[in-house]
């Protein structure tokens, strides 16, 4: 179904065909938090993948761009700021698309929440250890900060924001690249393939697969540059290149820093050193001295560019429902000025500071981060398992002129069988344990719910789902007015 004509439909716009593939791509590499992401989501898959870490990681990467290339295929024909449930409303239809979009509004709002919480632990910790400041519940003014850091970033111009994710992730990549790379020349002499040799994990692969699970926490985000196709610029090919390059170019860094991790740590040590407080951190005091400054300032550089990006993306999803009649109306509207979908931004900050205030003040930040995530992994999964089969589907059949069997059969087929262990281990294998293992239940109640929902608004509602498919905004030449830059994109 296509709706009316992009030219003659009726809404608040955003800054249409105004950022490049630089700052795109960025959107998607940042919301992927590279160096947050290796100290604080893969460092939990330690006491399981332990010394097979890189093993784990790897294994989500070949996941992630299977999954990335799906993504990627659907992309192409569909720029929309509903990203990932346009695509499944448009391969498998508005049903699947609302089921997508229930379930994305669980895991991306969760996303700032619980990188407010990471931020506040890192710094409560950093500032009790290092600077003397041992007011324990300081956690909190963190958290206030970084929303508030945020929110600015994001309420203005969204080139403003891609912008700054552009320059905050290349400094996050940089430093923790040359901290890999010095700790691999160090122990040169030391280097083997042990770290891909799942005995070296609890259980073999049993903990392989379970590590793959906060594994798979660091690549969220891959595909967070599809709710930007109507604000990129030949959306078309740029949303496509920036989904799998983030994929493949962050989850090659994430594994040259966990192998790197292990033989910098000490083989036999390894366990020890990265399963104790900031192991990055004494990672770089280890090699670099005072340097670790430069360490942790990646990290909470890396919390706050993936908060910046996590907002962008779940705003436009939420800008985009409430434009097609499945979120209340002035989710929908636009700052006249800065073409943001402001009032979804405002409503999401308030959500994330209050969420991550009250997890915090229930379970501690350390804690209430680990609960959060966990909600989010298996509903991220689930939807990547979703548009994967609407890939196969929709190029097997409506597209079938155009069906490439390698990326239209074999890589969505196995990003869904690959996504099918982590999803077995969380659930029934090697659950966590409390109060973590709460967060299942949640992810399974949200989502029996959602399946429920969905049915209910079928048989009961279906004109709701009458735009649920439509592209808005094609693939045209960005205006005049458009393309004016802001200081410092090209």
């Amino acid at each position: 179904m296509e709706g009316a004509p992009a030219a003659t439909a009726r809404f608040d716009h955003l800054r249409e065909h105004s950022i490049g593939l630089p700052q795109v791509l960025f959107q998607s590499i940042t919301h992927m938090a590279p160096a947050a992401a290796v100290a604080y989501s893969i460092f939990i898959s330690v006491p399981d993948a332990r010394q097979a870490l890189p093993l784990s990681v790897g294994l989500a990467l070949i996941a992630c761009i299977c999954a990335a290339t799906a993504i990627g295929q659907l992309a192409k024909l569909y720029p929309s700021a509903g990203g990932m449930y346009t695509y499944a409303a448009r391969s498998l239809g508005p049903v699947a698309g609302f089921l997508v979009a229930w379930l994305f509004i669980l895991f991306e709002p969760l996303v700032a929440p619980f990188l407010s919480l990471e931020f506040g632990w890192a710094m409560n910790d950093v500032m009790q250890s290092e600077v003397g400041f041992h007011y324990s519940g300081q956690w909190w003014i963190w958290v206030v900060l970084m929303t508030a850091v945020v929110f600015l970033l994001t309420y203005r111009d969204i080139r403003l924001s891609t912008t700054a994710g552009v320059i905050l992730g290349a400094f996050e990549i940089a430093i923790f690249a040359a901290l890999s790379l010095w700790m691999l020349f160090s122990n040169a002499g030391d280097l083997n393939l042990q770290p891909f040799n799942p005995s070296n994990a609890v259980g073999d692969w049993s903990g392989v697969f379970k590590g793959m699970v906060f594994a798979i926490l660091a690549f969220i985000g891959f595909e967070a540059a599809a709710p930007l196709g109507e604000e990129a610029r030949h959306p078309r090919r740029t949303v496509p290149r920036a989904v799998v390059g983030s994929a493949v170019a962050i989850g090659l860094f994430y594994v040259l820093c966990s192998y790197a991790w292990v033989f910098g740590a000490g083989f036999d040590q390894f366990v020890k050193q990265a399963t104790g407080a900031d192991p990055w951190r004494n990672l770089g005091k280890v090699f670099w001295g005072t340097g670790w400054i430069l360490v942790f300032l990646a990290i909470c550089n890396s919390i706050v560019a993936n908060s910046n990006a996590a907002v962008n993306a779940a705003t436009r999803v939420f800008y985009s429902l409430a434009r097609n009649g499945l979120a209340p109306r002035a989710l929908g509207r636009t700052h006249p000025e800065f073409k943001t979908p402001n009032v979804a931004i405002i409503w999401m900050s308030g959500f994330a500071l209050a969420l991550a205030l009250i997890v915090g003040i229930g379970w501690g930040p350390l804690t209430g981060f680990g609960m959060i995530a966990t909600a989010a992994v298996p509903v991220v999964i689930l939807v990547y398992m979703i548009v994967s089969v609407g890939c196969i589907v929709h190029y097997t059949t409506e597209r079938r002129s155009e069906l490439n069997p390698l990326l239209h059969v074999v890589l969505p087929i196995g990003g869904i069988v690959l996504f099918f262990f982590p999803l077995y281990y969380q659930f029934f294998k090697a659950p966590p344990t409390y109060p973590v293992k709460a967060a299942n239940w949640v992810a399974l109640g949200w989502t029996v719910i959602g399946i429920v929902l969905t049915l209910w608004v079928t048989r009961n509602r279906r004109d709701r789902l009458r735009d649920i498919e439509r592209v808005y905004v094609e693939d045209d030449e960005p205006t005049a007015d458009d393309t004016t830059p802001a200081i410092g994109v090209a």
